[in-house]
């Protein structure tokens, strides 16, 4: 019942009780030879889940032959003592030799087949996917990566694929953003588990404020996910690039990110596969110079793969305290853009002091006497975006155009706002459900 990790330290050390690496774990009988039995794990923590894809330096899925199963092994063995799983993104040109082999160095496998608008290709990636499910090379399976925000597939095309490797066996699912996926229940109700990518990179946010964004981002989707468990499919931040808005790509950025999301994960309980393992060259034709430094690890070459600096304190078990909760002590709302009289525009707002996710905006304006819900009156509430933002539509009607005053109510998100009838003023129900509330008036 021996598990053996290589380990190139001094085994006298250990013998004479003078280290004092807490990492290294003896156990050993009293009758035995120490130093040819001895436990040593290296890491204090593993991650849930790796984004795995062996395409390295010249490589790439898009030409050129298969990769092969010695450069998977090679990959695989780096990988395997970091993380309990890995994911893959295709079923053909050599993926298909990813799962075997990951299990055989121990690791779970979330196997994937590409999809995108070539049909004859879809159908291969998913005749071979079922085949390694069936052949128990898979535990979880990925029917497509960002399908919908591509626009590749419509969302009906994009359900029968799913419907064809369900019922394997192993949990199914799909892979895209989260607001793609917030905008397709239907595809989300047919998912075994939602499996969602979040990218504060892309999305221009400072690195201090990145993983309070994907957390708000992640509270949402998870609200509209039908009591279906949520898993973080991709996220990450490059070590080099370009600048997206207040996004800097750097090594520190990079590191920093890594162990803010760990950490997030560990304490909010959430699965992930992180995005990713290694460097990989070819993305920048499509990505920019930072596709190409997504990795843990960097790639001078085959032989010479490194993890990067910084990386190696999330396995060292080190995390941050919570810095994504919002810990602002007063709930605020305020109008950032009030549209003039006249004006088709729509109103515009900022929250503070709250959790985006567990509130909403009730908008009302007045127009000559009456006072009229927006956007409508049986759509009465306003969602607020994970940085607190919100724009309403207060010209649905006809003369909304006209209204002379613009009140916003901050309410919990399960509130049922009155509606309000010719000549009545806002009742007083609206003051004592609301966190806080702003009022304006428009003139001619």
């Amino acid at each position: 019942g021996w598990q053996f990790h290589r380990w190139t330290g001094d085994t006298d050390a250990i013998a004479s009780g003078e280290t004092t690496d807490p990492a290294i774990t003896v156990s050993v009988d009293r009758d035995t030879d120490l130093t040819a039995h001895f436990v040593v794990d290296p890491l204090a923590y593993r991650l849930r889940g790796l984004n795995f894809s062996p395409y390295l330096l010249g490589d790439t899925p898009d030409w050129g032959p298969p990769v092969s199963r010695e450069r998977i092994t090679t990959l695989l063995e780096i990988v395997a003592p970091y993380t309990e799983w890995i994911r893959t993104h295709g079923a053909t040109h050599g993926l298909e030799h990813v799962p075997e082999i990951a299990q055989e160095e121990g690791v779970k496998v979330a196997a994937a087949a590409w999809l995108d608008s070539d049909l004859t290709t879809n159908e291969a990636e998913i005749a071979s996917l079922i085949d390694l499910i069936e052949a128990g090379h898979v535990d979880m399976a990925i029917v497509g990566t960002e399908v919908l925000y591509r626009g590749d597939l419509s969302p009906d095309k994009l359900l029968g694929y799913i419907q064809q490797v369900k019922g394997t066996g192993v949990a199914t699912t799909t892979n895209d953003t989260w607001y793609e996926l917030s905008q397709h229940p239907e595809v989300m109700a047919e998912c075994d588990v939602v499996m969602a990518n979040f990218y504060p990179y892309w999305e221009g946010e400072h690195i201090d404020e990145a993983v309070k964004s994907l957390h708000n981002q992640y509270q949402l989707l998870e609200q509209k996910a039908g009591g279906k468990e949520v898993i973080v499919g991709e996220t990450g931040w490059p070590s080099d690039g370009e600048a997206i808005g207040e996004a800097e790509p750097s090594p520190a950025n990079a590191a920093y990110f890594f162990l803010n999301f760990v950490s997030w994960a560990q304490a909010e309980e959430v699965d992930y596969f992180y995005f990713a393992a290694f460097d990989e060259e070819w993305k920048d034709e499509e990505e920019g110079p930072q596709g190409a430094h997504w990795g843990i690890w960097e790639v001078p070459s085959v032989e010479g793969i490194t993890m990067k600096d910084g990386m190696d304190c999330v396995f060292a078990g080190d995390t941050i305290p919570d810095n994504w909760t919002n810990d602002s002590v007063e709930p605020e709302i305020d109008f950032t853009y009030v549209p003039p009289i006249g004006s088709f525009d729509n109103l515009q707002g900022q929250v503070s002091g709250v959790e985006p996710a567990e509130y909403r905006v009730a908008v009302f304006i007045k127009v000559d006497d009456n006072w009229w819900s927006k956007p409508y009156w049986d759509a009465p509430l306003t969602s607020i975006e994970p940085d607190g933002s919100w724009v309403c539509d207060i010209t649905t009607g006809d003369g909304d155009e006209r209204a002379t005053r613009v009140a916003a109510f901050l309410v919990p998100a399960d509130y049922d706002p009155p509606q309000v009838g010719p000549d009545q003023e806002l009742p007083a129900e609206l003051y004592e459900h609301s966190l806080d509330y702003i009022k304006t008036g428009r003139i001619p």
